[in-house]
C-alpha cells in the first residue's frame, strides 16, 4: 500500500479556518470556563499568534494545570492550557 505524503501539512494545520474550527471544538462543554472566555475575548489575535507559532515551528507548550480527582481512586491530572487544547484539535482535524 503506498504511503500518503504529508504535503503542506503544517500550512494546513495553521490555516485560519482550521484554527477557528479547532477553537470551537476545544471549547465544547466548557464555554463558560474562565480560560475559554479569556481566549475568546481576543480570539482573532490568539489564533493569529498560534498560527505564527505553528508556522515558525516554535509553539509554546508545557503550561499544564495540575489537579487531583478521587473517583474511583485518587489520581493526579495534568491538563494542558486551553491554547494547547486548541492546537491539539487543529492537529487532530488534519490528521483524521
Amino acid at each position: 500500500m503506498p504511503r500518503k505524503k504529508a504535503n503542506h501539512l503544517i500550512e494546513s494545520v495553521a490555516d485560519m479556518d482550521n484554527l477557528r474550527l479547532a477553537f470551537w471544538k476545544a471549547r465544547k462543554g466548557k464555554s463558560y470556563a474562565r480560560p475559554v472566555e479569556r481566549y475568546r475575548a481576543d480570539l482573532e489575535h490568539n489564533l493569529v499568534q498560534l498560527r505564527a507559532q505553528i508556522l515558525s515551528g516554535e509553539v509554546l507548550v508545557g503550561n499544564y494545570r495540575f489537579f487531583k480527582i478521587f473517583d474511583p481512586k485518587e489520581r493526579q491530572i495534568c491538563a494542558p492550557a486551553f491554547s494547547e487544547q486548541v492546537l491539539h484539535h487543529a492537529l487532530g482535524t488534519r490528521l483524521e
